[in-house]
């Protein structure tokens, strides 16, 4: 496939919370080892605060962009 040529893949992943850090690693060392990927996260998770929310999603090396969508919590 060229370069000019990309395939989006969109995919919900649903890990058990010991898992969160493996999963994303391997996503990161994926990213990592062939440069021509890029990869956008999201994660959803209402009973964790906005700082255990970042916290989850830390990876080394980092990823290059972090977004956190924050939202009102049920009562």
């Amino acid at each position: 496939m060229s370069e000019a040529r990309r395939v989006k893949i969109c995919a919900i992943a649903t890990v058990p919370p010991a898992l969160v850090q493996p999963w994303l690693q391997h996503l990161r060392d994926f990213d990592v080892m062939h440069p021509g990927c890029h990869f956008d996260v999201l994660a959803d998770a209402p009973e964790l605060s906005l700082r255990e929310m970042v916290e989850a999603l830390r990876v080394e090396p980092e990823l290059p962009l972090f977004e956190v969508f924050a939202r009102k919590r049920k009562p």
